[in-house]
Parts: structure tokens; C-alpha cells; sequence
């Protein structure tokens, strides 16, 4: 009888330890748990069957008043305006990003290329640091110099700290971590420093076209021009001041600032976006303000102009194929449409040197 209730007695207690511990093992925190990670935003192929299913009404839309940073690729500064924005479904980091994809004050400013998107962007609450996860890299979408490339980073990563009052951003082009021209980034995050910013009007811009940068090369380049008088292009060999590697820049101020007042004049309406140099194709995209000249010129300027732009671009590159596109789709314009691809014609024959 003493030995049934002793068993009977262990029974009971080692089932009370068993739930004890099941329930304890249930309660404990995860080994992650100590990182407090506070989503902003989501990742783009999260849910998408459900979001396709939303009625637009459930759309969240709020109208912000943000600070925008570029980089002056002429002056090599960075300013900044201020600016209301559509943030959708309060994808700060998303709506940020378009803005400076597709919002320039300044021609001179550089625009992050709308190859990429953002996919996901978190901020770990213990360390500070937000992550920004690109769709792909920004880099193999643009042709930058070491000074572009810097100041692209500097232009977003102010535009991010400052409009989410963060001082440590990290950049992943998918799952790597982009270092920038910095090799090594130890602690995982650039540092957010926008102290010596300008503010920005068109009465302040500092038009002077010097620059501190030490990295200027000149370089024997040939620069094309069109008559319409004659009916020809004229070509002329040149030394031309190339400042930190940015080229096709360099051949674009070229072409602007024509010798003769008899010559095709692109005037303010022709500033360069981003340029991307693949194997034998040189694709060229320019801001919106090109097609401004349209409204003065007929179809055969047109289409000389665009040649005069393949022409210059194509030698100096030592490339068969340039492509011309404006904000990022192909050309279209009062008479001319180009697919997507396809490359400027430079089949031309009524070509002299310039004297």
C-alpha cells in the first residue's frame, strides 16, 4: 500500500515538473529578441497576391513635407530643398527614394537612375542603424566617377537620415553590403553628415564652374557638331578637361558651348542624367528639359541632333551602338519614336573638319 502511494505520489510530481518546464520553454525569449527591429517597410514580394486583390480606396496616402538632397555634379556640393511629397501606404523610404529618381530642382544635380528600387528598409532600435535593401546596384546602372559615385551615396544617405532623424545608415544591393569607395566598412553602416549642405534656390546657385577636385585628366577627344545652314557635321579634335572620370559630362558641355553661333545650339536643354557603358553599347539618358528644343526645331534638326549626340559619345568611347534615352525611356519625340534598345543611327556621310 506504502509503495502504491509513493508511486502515485512521484507520478503527480513529475508531471507537474514536465508542464513547468514546457511552459517555461514556451515563455522564453528568442536569442534574437534582444535586437529590437522596427520595420518600415516591407518587402515587395511579401503578399503580393493579397495586394493585387486591395481596392485602390485602401490605399493609404499622406502628404509630407521632406528635405531632399542632391550632389551638384558641376560645383561638387551638395544641396538640399524642401519639398512636399505623396507617401503611400507610409513607405517613407520608398517615396524618398523616387523623389530624388524622378524630382531634380537643378540640372546640374544628379539623379539616383530608376533601374532600381527599394525592396525592404528596417531600423534596429538598439544599434540606430537603418538598413535601405536596393532591388540591384545603383553602381552597374550608372557610369560614375570616385567624386559622383561619393556624392550620389551623400545625397541619399542625408536624405534618409535626416527625414528619419537617424545618424547610421547601412546600403545592401540585395544581400551585400555596398561599401562605396571605402573598401572595408568595419561597423556596417556609413555615418549620416550632412552639415555642410546649402540650401538651394535659383538665386544662391553659385554658377561658377570651378572645382577643387584633384582628379582632372585632359584628354584628346572629338567633339561633333551640325550646321544647318550646310547641311553638315562638322567634327573638331580637342583637348578637353575631364573632372574625376565623368566623360560623357565633359563631351556634353562641349557640344553646349559651340564655336560657331552658325552651329546646332542645345542650349541649357541638353544636361545628362547617368550614362552606363556596356561591352559595345553606351547608353545615354537625359533629363526631361531636352525635349524643350523640339518646339523650335523640324524634323531633319532632330533627328541631326540626336546623331550629333551618337556621334560624339560613340567616338570617344570607341563603341558601335549609343543609345539615347530622356528620364529613363527611350526617345520620343515630335517626329522620331525609338524602341527600347535601339541605338541611334550614325550612318552619315556629310561630315568635315571644323576650321
Amino acid at each position: 500500500m506504502k509503495r502504491k502511494l509513493f508511486l502515485l505520489l512521484f507520478t503527480l510530481i513529475f508531471s507537474f515538473i514536465l508542464i513547468g518546464c514546457s511552459k517555461s520553454k514556451e515563455n522564453s525569449p528568442s536569442k534574437d529578441s534582444n535586437i529590437q527591429n522596427e520595420n518600415i517597410e516591407e518587402e515587395n514580394n511579401k503578399d503580393n497576391d493579397s495586394n493585387e486583390d486591395k481596392s485602390k480606396d485602401n490605399t493609404s496616402k499622406d502628404t509630407r513635407k521632406v528635405r531632399l538632397f542632391y550632389f551638384d555634379t558641376v560645383n561638387y556640393k551638395v544641396f538640399y530643398v524642401d519639398k512636399e511629397i505623396e507617401i503611400i501606404d507610409k513607405a517613407i523610404i520608398k517615396s524618398l527614394t523616387k523623389a530624388l529618381q524622378n524630382y531634380s530642382p537643378n540640372e546640374n544635380f544628379l539623379n539616383l537612375t530608376d533601374k532600381v528600387e527599394i525592396t525592404s528598409a528596417t531600423l534596429n532600435e538598439k544599434s540606430g542603424v537603418l538598413k535601405v535593401v536596393f532591388s540591384s546596384s545603383y553602381v552597374d546602372n550608372m557610369l560614375l566617377g570616385s567624386a559622383t559615385e561619393s556624392g550620389l551615396l551623400s545625397s541619399f544617405i542625408s536624405t534618409y537620415g535626416y527625414n528619419l532623424n537617424v545618424n547610421k545608415v547601412s546600403i545592401y544591393f540585395g544581400d551585400e553590403l555596398y561599401t562605396s569607395l571605402r573598401g572595408d566598412l568595419p561597423n556596417g553602416y556609413f555615418n549620416v553628415n550632412y552639415d555642410s549642405s546649402i540650401a538651394y534656390s535659383k538665386e544662391n546657385y553659385d554658377t561658377d564652374t570651378t572645382t577643387t577636385s584633384t582628379n582632372i585628366k585632359t584628354l584628346n577627344c572629338r567633339i561633333y557638331y551640325y550646321s544647318v545652314i550646310d547641311d553638315v557635321f562638322y567634327y573638331e579634335d580637342k583637348a578637353v578637361e575631364v573632372i574625376d572620370g565623368a566623360l560623357v559630362t565633359a563631351l556634353t558641355k562641349e557640344m553646349i558651348n559651340i564655336p560657331d553661333n552658325n552651329l546646332f545650339s542645345f542650349g541649357d536643354d541638353l544636361a545628362v542624367r547617368s550614362a552606363k557603358l556596356n561591352d559595345d553599347t553606351l547608353t545615354v539618358d537625359l533629363s526631361g528639359t531636352y525635349y524643350n528644343l523640339l518646339t523650335r526645331v523640324g524634323s531633319g534638326s532632330e533627328g541631326s541632333a540626336l546623331k550629333t549626340l551618337a556621334l560624339t559619345y560613340g567616338y570617344n568611347y570607341n563603341v558601335n551602338k549609343v543609345i539615347i534615352l530622356v528620364d529613363g525611356s527611350p526617345y520620343k519625340g515630335s517626329h522620331i519614336m525609338y524602341d527600347t534598345n535601339e541605338a541611334i543611327s550614325t550612318n552619315v556621310t556629310n561630315i568635315k573638319e571644323y576650321k
